[in-house]
C-alpha cells in the first residue's frame, strides 16, 4: 500500500508500482576504450542473473574475445570490462553518459552488438 501525510491526515491507496525490474535480474553492458586509436568499443546492455559475480565475469571474457576476433586486438580474456547494474534504468543512463563523455573527446564509438 502506497502511504501519504498530507496536513497531518495519512492517505492509504493502492501500492504504485516499482519502478525497477526483477530483482533476480542485474542489467551489464561492456567496454573497452582503446586510447591510441581514440576508440570505444561497447556493448548494449544486457539483462543477466544476478545469482553471482561470475556471471558478469564471464560476459566480460566473452566481449574480450569477440572484441579481439571483430577487431583484431589482443585484450587479455581474463579482464574487467563489464559494469552491472541493478535496474536497466541505471544501466542505460551509465551506458549514454559513457558514450557521451568519450564522443565529447572525439573517440571513435564502435558498437560490438551481440556477442
Amino acid at each position: 500500500m502506497a502511504r501519504a501525510c498530507i496536513g497531518g491526515v495519512l492517505l492509504v491507496g493502492p501500492a504504485l508500482p516499482r519502478a525497477h525490474a526483477d530483482p533476480a535480474m542485474q542489467s551489464v553492458w561492456c567496454s573497452i576504450t582503446e586510447a591510441n586509436s581514440r576508440r570505444l568499443f561497447i556493448s548494449d546492455p544486457a539483462h543477466l542473473p544476478a545469482t553471482s559475480r561470475m556471471t558478469v565475469f564471464a560476459y566480460s571474457g566473452r566481449f574480450a574475445r569477440t572484441v579481439n576476433m571483430r577487431y583484431g586486438l589482443h585484450y587479455v580474456v581474463v579482464g574487467h570490462y563489464c559494469q552491472a547494474f541493478p535496474t536497466p534504468r541505471r544501466a542505460a543512463i551509465a551506458h549514454a553518459d559513457m558514450i557521451a563523455h568519450l564522443a565529447d573527446q572525439n573517440f571513435q564509438i564502435v558498437s560490438v552488438g551481440i556477442f
